[in-house]
């Protein structure tokens, strides 16, 4: 299904209207959950926006300094100047393999069209993330950067999984989750190979930094042999300290959360002493234009962080969706990337009002608005929006107000009015403004900002955060005691460290009822557990097992984000804030969908 057809029938179908509603309540969430996160929210965007423009002034410096480190690590390194190139070096690594090919969520894989081109070559490719499956057997396009099904209804994806055969009807979408995690799980344990995208590269270390809520980008990056990353260049940090503003900065933005769920340091391939992993990690460094835009005027929109957040207060966006922007990147962020990537897309500059929305939520202050009125003044004059008969006009008042009077009856006749829908209203603007009365400035109604609506999860610690997260604690002397109070009948899998507490240890971390782990430590502020890999530590135990269990010492509890970044050793290491969990379908909270559904931390003394 092309993008123009998506579009066209997401209007029809009114999809238009989940959309509206959906962005709301993702901007509605976001200011509540930075300021738990960050304070002051205005300085947190000027130092982060500070040290992306660092990245940009210093970007070769940076990139070679993470280069070097990645390959010390044994992370290999493959550069691709086009899309075409990207998708021969990912053809390569791919080839002869046998099994599935995973992937999480990426829009750097969507940009370079790499999954038609691996199933063209005969690979099976699966979408793990829940949206990025329904997309997929949909034969559809992702119309949001962080929630690609966003324009879809519970109704859409049961229909969607009748036809595909996953489900016989189900519409409730903790049931449709659950389907697809028993369908997707046998996928991950056949898989050859895992591919992912990258959100943070971090030049002092050579680790890549991945961040999500399901579990499934974990799985595509711990289950298969090999781990293929998709990159932009852009994507670089100056250093692991900088991830305490980044971290919660991106999750607020995006989803409302303090912190995601996952928070992946990939280090590199398995070490000889560590049970599980990847034996190869590639990571592929998206060009694909970027140095040219670095050298440009529009260099600042290469300092986006991927959130999400200008979508979702886009009013264009709310009436279009993503489809009708045609390109991988949709809203304020596309109409600024989109055109430098392709020029095809030179029209959609002007496919915004210049309200300056998208600038105050941006969490690193790219002046969008500028670059898009940059772009405008650049636009060649066959555009289509800047004919003689527009400009002149739009020019003259007098001819303006007749051909506003005229355009309702014009529009009724014309093709555009098939794929697209105006607001309705009692009352054209300019009469309003006309007859507005002494004080136009009136509070809009609506949702109170960081108040959620009624029946949406609010995810805000209260007196205890890992309680609000949904996290039990059991606080015990002994580690045997705490284990002890677990329930007797459970077949549980363990790290080899643990083996000597627990009486119904078995082999299987697929079909185990539980995994109990030691972490490293505790972050108290956010709830977030820290476990790195290391000898005798299975990663998937805190993964695969529907009760995931950690058994911290509370010597080992830590205040702040910043001090649990400083302490990770050089090892990977997961930073987990709850249970798995995902929103895609309707924005309603489903918990376990790749990962655990419950979370208990054993609390021992000492």
């Amino acid at each position: 299904m092309s993008r123009i057809d998506a579009f066209a029938r997401d209007l029809r179908q009114g999809v238009t209207t989940a959309v509206r509603q959906a962005s709301a309540l993702k901007s509605n969430s976001r200011c509540e959950a930075l300021a738990r996160s960050l304070g002051d929210l205005e300085s947190a965007r000027d130092l982060a926006s500070e040290i992306k423009d660092y990245v940009i002034a210093n970007f070769d410096e940076l990139l070679a300094q993470f280069e070097f480190n990645a390959s010390q690590n044994k992370i290999r390194i493959h550069h691709a100047t086009t899309p075409g190139d990207a998708r021969m070096i990912i053809l390569g690594l791919c080839k002869g393999s046998d099994g599935p090919i995973v992937k999480g969520k990426s829009m750097a894989t969507e940009e370079i069209h790499l999954n038609a081109a691996l199933i063209e070559a005969g690979h099976e490719v699966v979408e793990t993330d829940l949206g990025e499956f329904v997309v997929q057997l949909d034969g559809d396009t992702p119309s949001h950067i962080v929630t690609p099904i966003i324009h879809r209804t519970r109704q859409d994806v049961a229909e969607t999984f009748r036809s595909a055969g996953i489900s016989q009807g189900a519409e409730d979408p903790a049931e449709l989750a659950m389907q697809a995690r028993v369908y997707l799980r046998e996928k991950f344990k056949s898989a050859a190979i895992g591919i992912s995208g990258v959100n943070f590269a971090i030049a002092e270390t050579g680790r890549l930094v991945i961040v999500e809520n399901e579990g499934n980008n974990r799985l595509s990056t711990t289950a298969p042999k090999i781990h293929i990353a998709v990159m932009g260049v852009e994507k670089l940090l100056p250093s692991e300290a900088d991830l305490a503003l980044f971290l919660p900065l991106l999750a607020g933005s995006a989803t409302g959360q303090q912190l995601t769920v996952y928070s992946h340091f990939i280090t590199g391939p398995r070490p000889v002493d560590e049970p599980d992993g990847p034996d190869e990690v590639h990571l592929v460094l998206l060009d694909c234009g970027r140095r040219k835009i670095l050298e440009s005027k529009f260099k600042e929109i290469l300092k986006c962080i991927r959130c999400g957040a200008c979508l979702n207060v886009c009013p264009v966006y709310r009436q279009v969706s993503g489809h009708g922007y045609r390109h991988v990147y949709p809203g304020p962020i596309g109409a600024v990337l989109a055109p430098l990537l392709d020029e095809a897309f030179l029209d959609l500059p002007y496919a915004s009002t210049l309200c300056g929305a998208c600038n105050d939520v941006c969490p690193v202050k790219i002046p969008i608005s500028d670059l898009l009125v940059l772009h405008r003044s650049k636009s060649p004059p066959n555009t289509g929006f800047r004919d003689s008969g527009f400009k002149a006009s739009a020019t003259n008042p007098q001819i303006w107000k007749r051909a506003r009077k005229l355009a309702a009856l014009a529009m009724a006749n014309t093709e555009w009015a098939e794929f697209h829908i105006l607001p309705s209203r009692q009352q054209d603007f300019r009469g309003w403004w006309r007859s507005r009365g002494p004080s136009p400035l009136r509070r809009a109604p609506g949702v109170e900002m960081g108040v959620a609506p009624s029946g949406v999860p609010d995810l805000a610690p209260s007196i205890d955060p890992l309680q609000a997260l949904g996290i039990t604690v059991i606080e015990a002397k002994t580690i045997e005691e705490g284990i002890a109070k677990l329930p007797v009948n459970l077949s549980a899998i363990c790290d080899d460290d643990l083996a000597n507490f627990v009486s119904n240890r078995v082999d299987d971390v697929w079909g185990a009822d539980v995994g109990i782990a030691m972490a490293d430590a505790l972050i108290v502020e956010s709830g977030t557990l820290i476990l790195s890999a290391g000898p005798g530590k299975l990663r998937k135990t805190s993964l695969c097992p529907p009760v995931h269990v950690a058994v911290v010492y509370r010597r080992n509890l830590i205040q702040s984000l910043a001090e649990g970044i400083t302490s990770l050793g050089s090892r990977s290491s997961v930073l987990i804030t709850g249970p798995s969990r995902t929103a895609d379908i309707e924005g309603v909270l489903v918990r376990g969908v790749h990962g655990p559904g419950e979370v208990i931390v054993i609390l021992v003394e000492g």
